[in-house]
């Protein structure tokens, strides 16, 4: 099960030398995939992204195992080896691997919301460090319109962030980094690498 792998790789940190997990949060168009993009780029030596698995298909570009696990839908219904499963308005599905929430050679970096952060410490990670990246409404709509998501889409991801405002969850003993979408990339990545050297 879930809890005993996280917890039999999480709980001998020490002795294992298992590296953090970065995990950011932030409503759309607050700038998480971006971060995760450059920090990657200007030190792979020292930083991964966590591999998810989605139903939806590939884009121009993208390659199966490097940009996501694609598989089929019939993969995410009721699968055990999967963590922090969702489903989208555009109706795909996306979830984690339990086999990649760990590794003893790089810091790990993931997209989750509060809700997912709460999943995870519950079932035994604590390496986590909690990435909070804010953003204004004027700002989030506009990177949206950008990247040419639609207004209705837009509408149901500005819903959805008002709902997952974190009030019920407690972050506990959980680090956190504040960064804010108008701060520079450097200001973020220098953020995050004090913390992976600590």
């Amino acid at each position: 099960m879930l809890k005993g792998l996280v917890c039999s790789s999480f709980a001998t940190r020490r002795r294992c030398d298992v590296k953090k997990l970065f995990v950011c949060i932030g409503d759309g168009g607050s700038g998480k995939t971006t971060l995760i993009a450059e920090l990657i780029r200007r030190h792979p030596d020292q930083f991964k992204r966590v591999v998810t698995c989605t139903s939806r298909p590939m884009r121009a570009g993208e390659v199966h195992g490097i940009d996501y696990h694609f598989l089929p839908e019939k993969y995410f219904i009721g699968n055990p080896d999967l963590v922090l499963a969702t489903r989208t308005v555009e109706g795909w599905y996306y979830g984690t691997r339990k086999s990649e929430l760990f590794s003893t050679s790089h810091h790990l970096l993931l997209t989750s919301k509060l809700t997912g952060v709460s999943l995870l410490t519950s079932l035994g990670c604590r390496n986590i460090i909690v990435v909070r990246m804010s953003i204004s409404n004027q700002l989030k709509v506009e990177r949206m319109r950008q990247r040419g998501d639609t207004e209705e889409i837009i509408s149901h991801r500005l819903k959805e962030d008002d709902g997952d405002n974190g009030s019920s969850v407690d972050m506990g003993h959980i680090p956190i980094i504040d960064l804010q979408a108008d701060q520079t990339i450097e200001e973020k990545i220098g953020h995050l690498l004090r913390h992976a050297n600590t």
